[in-house]
C-alpha cells in the first residue's frame, strides 16, 4: 500500500459527482457476490454508517449473519456494536467505499488481531486515492456519492475531511439550496419585465413575503436565484428587510443566459458547488432539469398556492451530438 496519487476528490465542490442510486448499488454488489462465495464466509461484518446499507444486501443475499462493527477515526479502534461476531471464523467486512482506505484496512487489521479470518468487499474504491484495494470492489475514478453519505457533502463536512477530524452528525444535517421567487414571494410573469422593467423591478421589490415558506434552517441554507447579478442590491435588501439577512445568497452571473435549461443548470451547479443536500425550486421544469443534472440532490418542487412539495426524481437523455451540423 503506497502514497495515494491525489486527495480525496469531493474536496473540489466544482465537481458533479457521479450518484450511485440504491439500486445500482445492490447490483454492483450482487455483482461481486459470486466470487465471495468461493471464499466462503460464515459472517457478514459492516463497517457503520456508510457499510451498513451494502452489508445488508450482501448478508440478505447470501443469508448470512450480519454484524456491525464501528471505527472511531482519530483514535483508530475499532469495537463491535451490538453483538460481536464471536463465533464466526471467516467474516466478509463490507464498507461502501475506499476513498483513501484508512477506515478498512484498520478494521480489517482489528479482525485478523481478533483471530478472524477476513475478506474486504467494498461497492466501489478509488484506485487513484486510496492506499488499500479491497478484495471485491469495483473500482471507479470519478468522484461518486452514495444517498446515505449526502451530509459529507455539506461545506462544515468537508472543512473536516483535510483534518482528519472524525464525522459529526451536527455538520451532516441537511443543507438547503431555496429558489427565491415562487418560494419567498410571488413569481412576477416574465412579460411584466419585458414591458416595463424598471416598474416591474419596483413592484417585485415591495412585495411581501408569502405566508408560508419551506421549513429550512438559514444558518444552513443558500439561496440560488435565477436573477442576475446586477439585482443583488435590491435582492439583499428585500431579505434584509424582511428579516433573512441570515441567509447567504448567489444570484446568477450576468454572462449565464436567462433561457429556462440555463438557469436549471446554474442552479444545479452552484448547489453543487455550496455542498447542497437539498435543493427547493419553484418552477416544475426547472426542478425536473435540476434533479436530472444534480441527481445527488434531494430536489423539490414547492407550490406556494397548495402551500406543500412533491420530491423530484428526474434522468435526463444522453447529450447528443449536433447532427445536422455534420450534414
Amino acid at each position: 500500500m503506497g502514497e495515494p496519487a491525489c486527495p480525496w476528490k469531493g474536496l473540489d465542490t466544482s465537481r458533479l459527482p457521479v450518484f450511485i442510486s440504491y439500486d445500482q448499488a445492490e447490483r454492483l454488489v450482487a455483482s461481486l457476490l459470486a466470487r465471495v462465495v468461493l471464499w466462503a464466509p460464515d459472517a457478514v461484518a459492516g463497517i457503520a454508517r456508510g457499510g451498513i446499507v451494502p452489508a445488508t444486501m450482501a448478508s440478505c443475499m447470501l443469508a448470512l449473519p450480519l454484524f456491525m462493527i464501528g471505527w472511531d477515526r482519530e483514535t483508530g479502534v475499532a469495537r463491535w456494536i451490538g453483538a460481536p461476531a464471536a463465533d464466526a471464523s471467516r467474516i466478509l467486512l463490507v464498507d461502501d467505499a475506499c476513498s483513501t482506505g484508512a477506515t478498512m484496512a484498520s478494521v480489517r487489521a482489528t479482525l485478523l488481531a481478533w483471530g478472524h479470518a477476513c475478506a474486504t468487499l467494498t461497492v466501489l474504491h478509488d484506485p487513484e486515492t486510496t492506499k488499500y484495494v479491497p478484495d471485491f470492489s469495483h473500482p471507479m475514478t470519478e468522484l461518486f456519492r452514495f444517498p446515505w453519505e449526502r451530509g459529507e457533502a455539506t461545506p462544515s463536512a468537508r472543512a473536516q475531511r483535510p483534518a482528519g477530524r472524525p464525522n459529526e452528525l451536527a455538520i451532516e444535517r441537511p443543507f438547503v439550496g431555496l429558489d427565491l421567487d415562487g418560494v419567498f414571494l410571488p413569481e412576477i410573469p416574465r412579460v411584466d419585465y419585458d414591458a416595463d422593467l424598471a416598474a416591474t423591478l419596483g413592484r417585485r421589490h415591495a412585495l411581501e413575503p408569502l405566508a408560508v415558506l419551506p421549513p429550512f434552517s438559514p444558518e444552513r441554507a443558500v439561496v440560488i436565484t435565477g436573477r442576475p447579478e446586477s439585482d443583488r442590491t435590491l435582492t439583499e435588501a428585500w431579505l434584509a428587510r424582511w428579516g433573512f439577512d441570515r441567509l447567504k445568497l448567489a444570484c446568477r452571473p450576468n454572462d449565464v443566459p436567462a433561457d429556462l435549461a440555463s438557469v436549471a443548470r446554474y442552479k444545479a451547479m452552484t448547489a453543487t458547488r455550496w455542498g447542497c443536500t437539498h435543493f427547493i425550486e419553484s418552477e416544475p421544469e426547472q426542478a425536473i432539469r435540476i434533479a436530472a443534472i444534480a441527481r445527488h440532490l434531494v430536489v423539490s418542487w414547492w407550490s406556494a398556492a397548495e402551500t406543500r412539495a412533491w420530491v423530484v426524481g428526474a434522468a435526463g437523455p444522453p447529450e447528443l451530438p449536433n447532427l445536422s451540423a455534420e450534414r
